[in-house]
């Protein structure tokens, strides 16, 4: 299998998976019962400065991006200075989808608020699912967890547990000694944090090979 040739094919598909996870995010936003790990602290850096969510998460994501260099020092691979590039289309994407999230009805009883959860769930495994499979370019959260994984040689998955706790932590401080409460992390972040992995397996067992036989056949 090639992973540089197909860009016809797998430019698209990266693309629909990121489109599909901002989805995801803004779902988890709306939803008012916490969002996912990973979109903590973008969510209450915007709170903080009451700026839009996509600009925050072009920021942070372009914070995650020297942290991979501070990480790694000459490890690092300029190439993926690309990744900024990722940032400003991934925070274009959480803006349009924002907007069309916001025709959802607003502030509905929990039974509702639950199922944006659940949406946002299905949303970001199958979005992250299909970029992934795309093989282009991590997104800047996953940088900062292989970069820990090549510097500690532990497996990726244990690293990315640890960093998206860090997150978490970091945006309950700030939100804490900011805005003094604990904003955008609750029950949702904690079922977030399993239903995405499993959401992501159900679509690696029963997609994964069709869609790799779609991207990179001859």
């Amino acid at each position: 299998m090639s992973a540089s040739k197909h860009w016809e094919r797998r430019i698209p598909i990266y693309l629909i998976g990121m489109f599909l996870m901002t989805i995801g995010v803004n779902l988890s936003v709306l939803s008012g019962i916490g969002v996912s790990p990973i979109d903590t602290l973008p969510y209450i850096v915007s709170l903080i400065t009451q700026k839009s969510l996509g600009l925050c998460t072009t920021l942070v994501f372009s914070v995650y991006i020297v942290l991979q260099i501070f990480i790694l020092r000459r490890r690092f691979q300029w190439k993926n200075l690309l990744q900024i590039v990722l940032s400003m289309i991934f925070g274009w994407f959480v803006s349009l989808s924002g907007a069309l999230t916001a025709l959802l009805p607003q502030h509905p009883a929990y039974p509702i608020q639950f199922l944006y959860m659940l949406c946002s769930m299905v949303f970001l495994g199958s979005g992250i699912f299909l970029y992934v499979t795309a093989d282009i370019m991590s997104m800047p959260a996953d940088g900062v967890s292989l970069a820990l994984a090549q510097v500690s040689g532990k497996p990726m998955s244990s690293c990315k547990i640890v960093f998206d706790c860090l997150v978490v932590v970091l945006t309950v401080l700030l939100s804490m000694t900011q805005l003094h409460n604990i904003s955008g992390v609750r029950e949702g972040t904690l079922i977030a944090a399993f239903g995405v992995g499993m959401c992501i397996r159900f679509w690696e067992k029963r997609m994964t090979k069709p869609l790799q036989r779609f991207l990179f056949r001859n």
